[in-house]
């Protein structure tokens, strides 16, 4: 069940509300969002396809660094997506709180250079959004049947090539 303060946001944003899956996604800066929640965090996965090695090995260690004052309970970055777990207390996070989130975020994604028009799937611009997996995303047509250029690879050392979900990296 979706919770009054995602479902607030959402409506503050023009997202969209999807009831069967218990997530809502939209935009917001620029980049696309899917929100879910957990027992007691909250999920912010955006598509990070197109990533220069650089970047991602920036955001990594800079997401890392500010664990604590980002309230991470984890982060994932795999299969050309960031998935930010923020950690609830005993009370749900507010509306205004996943707002602010999002703005760090995307202001993050920003900093590193983070393309936020990529085809999940080969990285390139693209102009259709839509669900891939399940998540909010950018993706051609003509991409759907082909294999993913994992940008994210990159991220994973040999340690963590095995990297189960919910893995701090």
């Amino acid at each position: 069940m979706i919770s009054s303060q995602v479902i607030k946001l959402a409506n503050a944003n023009q997202w969209r509300v999807n009831q069967n899956e218990d997530m809502v996604f939209g935009e917001y800066n620029g980049y696309l969002f899917t929100l879910f929640e957990g027992k007691r965090f909250k999920a912010f996965i955006t598509p990070i396809a197109g990533i220069s090695a650089d970047a991602l090995k920036d955001l990594t260690l800079y997401l890392q660094d500010h664990a604590e004052s980002f309230h991470l309970y984890n982060f994932e970055i795999s299969d050309n997506f960031l998935c930010v777990r923020i950690a609830e207390g005993l009370f749900p996070l507010r509306s205004e709180k996943l707002e602010m989130i999002l703005g760090q975020l995307s202001g993050l994604l920003d900093l590193f250079g983070v393309p936020n028009s990529a085809c999940i799937i080969c990285g390139q611009p693209a102009g259709r959004r839509g669900l891939f997996m399940g998540l909010f995303c950018y993706l051609h047509p003509e991409c759907e049947e082909k294999e993913m250029m994992d940008y994210t690879a990159a991220s994973r050392t040999p340690e963590t090539q095995e990297a189960q979900p919910g893995d701090l990296l």
